[in-house]
């Protein structure tokens, strides 16, 4: 079998990148993509591939992840450098949040002069605003530990109303829109979505302890009382045929999209890790959606049938026809995704979890570039290159598995 795979694929037969090796291209490329010289500081591309796709823009998720990562990587290392450009993120999002938008905290990406888009576009995204605010809140604990309270209640949670700090407004504007319909995280669905209802639920519930300990004591309350009914909400999220199925109501479906398997209920549980306590990782449900998600990919994939020593490759959903160009193909695995699945085996402490290392490293190349898809075919990289989701989906994935001291 594997050597079937390599005549199918020359480029791979060299030899494989080692974890720690791509470790360092990925956080390198991390930091490339956050501080291109034709971006405005503290914005970040989510790849510098301008056309054919042209991702040459700031989404407000994924850089909120990215920066999380980098969060997580200055509680490990101290750099002094990432500080700075995680403290000339927080500088931009004050800026960005205070700028005119078409809909407001829950527009989805911006131009790279920090101007907001302003084409056609699925609209709004309200996971973005949560995920950011738990990636800031993690930093405002860091900085408090640091002695910097002062910078804390100046630029991150200052609590007043009208908000006037960057925590404080993703805060009120989740607690008041969480109700809302927005579009998914593959900005495809309008509707009530896991991923961004436990993303909601999560920055309520640290920003409620937030607020306590800045003695913000009527808003904690409102927090708390806010994050404990979008608990109440997920719960009709369960399903007894495959664990957790993505969306409930929907008011702009795909029409080809019936099977209710998604990978984005696992990017939740991982994105919201370790704060939400509602789904552990052995929940029986989660069990059930983990493998869910295993045996459906490792059908639909032909990567997955030639070469089944290595992990599984995971796309976003059976149905899909985003193949990185366009939406008339077939979707693939992506690298993130593929990721994910070993990130969650770390963190449940199941021996599989290098085998999706490998899996991600044997389709990347050879230097550690690493683009947002694998073809479900052939195995060769394809759509948006240097994906910097991708990167930072593995650096996430290195440090929560303990592979960075």
């Amino acid at each position: 079998m594997k050597y079937l795979l390599l005549l199918l694929l020359p480029q791979l037969a060299l030899a494989l990148p080692s974890k720690e090796l791509q470790f360092k291209k990925s956080f390198a490329t991390v930091i490339a993509n956050s501080t291109m010289p034709d971006v405005i500081p503290g914005m970040v591309v989510a790849s510098p591939s301008r056309e054919n796709p042209n991702y040459y823009f700031d989404w407000v998720r994924d850089t909120a992840l990215t920066m999380r990562s980098l969060i997580d990587y200055y509680e490990l290392k101290k750099d002094p450098k990432v500080k700075r450009m995680i403290l000339t993120w927080i500088n931009a999002e004050n800026t960005r949040q205070t700028m005119p938008s078409i809909s407001g905290l829950g527009e989805p990406k911006y131009n790279i002069d920090g101007s907001g888009f302003n084409g056609p576009w699925g609209r709004p995204q309200n996971d973005g605003p949560a995920l950011r605010a738990i990636a800031a809140i993690k930093f405002a604990r860091l900085l408090i530990k640091e002695g910097e309270v002062d910078y804390v209640l100046k630029n991150l949670y200052h609590g007043i109303l009208p908000a006037d700090s960057l925590i404080k407004r993703d805060l009120e504007y989740t607690a008041y829109n969480w109700t809302q319909p927005s579009f998914d995280l593959w900005e495809e669905e309008q509707g009530m979505h896991f991923y961004t209802l436990l993303a909601q639920h999560t920055a309520l519930q640290e920003g409620a302890k937030l607020a306590h300990e800045l003695s913000d004591f009527g808003a904690s309350e409102f927090y708390r009382n806010t994050s404990l009914k979008i608990a109440m909400e997920l719960k009709n999220f369960m399903d007894e045929s495959i664990g957790i199925k993505v969306t409930t109501y929907k008011t702009a479906a795909l029409g080809y999209k019936n099977s209710g398997i998604d990978v984005a209920p696992l990017l939740a549980l991982l994105h919201n890790y370790p704060y939400q306590k509602l789904f552990s990782f052995n929940h029986p449900m989660v069990r059930k959606y983990i493998e869910t998600l295993k045996s459906t990919f490792s059908r639909i994939y032909t990567i997955n049938h030639v070469y089944p020593d290595l992990g599984v490759a995971i796309g976003r959903y059976p149905e899909d026809k985003y193949d990185g160009y366009g939406t008339n193909g077939e979707g693939n695995p992506w690298f993130l995704t593929t990721l994910a699945l070993g990130e969650y085996y770390c963190l449940s402490q199941n021996k599989n979890f290098e085998k999706q290392f490998q899996r991600a490293l044997f389709h990347s190349a050879k230097n550690g570039e690493m683009s947002e898809q694998i073809n479900r075919e052939n195995g060769y990289m394809q759509g948006a290159y240097e994906l910097t989701w991708s990167h930072n989906a593995f650096m996430t994935a290195m440090m929560r598995c303990g592979f960075v001291k």
